[in-house]
């Protein structure tokens, strides 16, 4: 059976000014080459609401020269589309192919033997989550188009994670480095034996709710100041008690998996509590990254240097923040 990834398209795959149908105008959304690429090994549909035919704003053969369109730039880039599938109804017309009605990944089903259960939906409202919903599939839902604004109606369907990009949900999809997130009952064991073997080791610690560029940035220079990278990450509980009832996002599994992810990222352990203190005592450290909103005077400084540690301080990368992203 086939793996599928079912993609919505505008707001997802390409920029949704709205109503989004001229070749002037198209413009794919950052991350969407890169991302599609990592999935290879699925077969890629299209199920999209083009409800601007049904409202006269275009015309069915409008739509199919976008969509042609669109099918040729991925295929510059050696992407393929197998199909695309539309809904030309307004939401008033009472049709059972608009998302989230299931009846064109119901046709996509039977023609191509999809293994529903394995397959995923990405798309950035609560129709395509809600989609998922109905045919079996996984979702991810990704914060580009109108992703900032659906989210909270979107979180309540619980999906698999909520993505920046389709790059990040690529990550997300492909992930297969478990044994890189450390049970926190075994990071005392894990630091004896790194210091037995002489390695040096670099902490650092946060939410990683949405991940952004200022994330990779403050994780690829904490990797560089030693030989280990062991990042301490925020439980659900000690984020809910540092942000409030909204945060995070993502649930702590699924950032465990995010960070662990990165390629320079060595271990990732989850702590409870509301400060990284008490696991900062456990490893000991040999340097500990923080950014430079909170400097060398940070709370971890006394611990850190208790045991001989230091304090490496990285500049933020401005304009990048998980608030800001939520913001749209």
């Amino acid at each position: 059976m086939t793996k599928t990834i079912f993609l919505d398209r505008d707001g997802t795959l390409v920029v949704d000014p709205g109503y989004v149908y001229k070749i002037k105008d198209f413009k794919l959304h950052e991350g969407v080459i890169e991302g599609l690429k990592k999935l290879k090994d699925f077969t890629f549909f299209v199920i999209t609401n083009q409800s601007g035919i049904g409202r006269g704003h275009f015309t069915e053969k409008d739509m199919h020269i976008f969509n042609n369109h669109l099918l040729d730039e991925l295929k510059n880039h050696d992407i393929k589309i197998k199909e695309i599938y539309f809904c030309p109804h307004s939401p008033y017309d009472g049709c059972d192919c608009r998302k989230p009605g299931d009846k064109l990944a119901r046709e996509a089903y039977k023609k191509h033997d999809i293994d529903l259960k394995n397959s995923w939906v990405i798309g950035d409202t609560k129709l395509d989550c809600g989609l998922a919903k109905k045919i079996g599939a996984k979702s991810i839902h990704v914060l580009t188009g109108y992703g900032v604004k659906h989210l909270d109606e979107v979180k309540e369907l619980n999906p698999s994670y909520i993505a920046a990009n389709i790059d990040q949900a690529a990550d997300f999809i492909t992930f297969k480095n478990e044994k890189k997130i450390i049970p926190r009952e075994k990071i005392v064991a894990l630091a004896e034996r790194l210091k037995k073997e002489g390695k040096k080791m670099v902490t650092i610690n946060g939410a990683f709710d949405i991940l952004h560029k200022g994330h990779a940035k403050i994780l690829k220079e904490a990797k560089k100041q030693g030989d280990i990278l062991i990042v301490g990450l925020n439980s659900d509980s000690s984020i809910r008690a540092n942000k409030g009832p909204k945060r995070p996002v993502n649930n702590q599994e699924s950032r465990a998996k995010m960070l662990a992810a990165f390629s320079f990222v060595d271990y990732v352990v989850i702590f409870d509590e509301k400060t990284p203190l008490k696991l900062l005592e456990e490893i000991k450290p040999n340097i500990h990254v923080n950014g430079s909103e909170y400097g060398e005077d940070c709370i971890e400084a006394p611990i850190v240097k208790k045991y001989g540690g230091k304090i490496y301080v990285v500049s933020l990368l401005e304009g990048c923040s998980t608030t800001g992203i939520l913001r749209g």
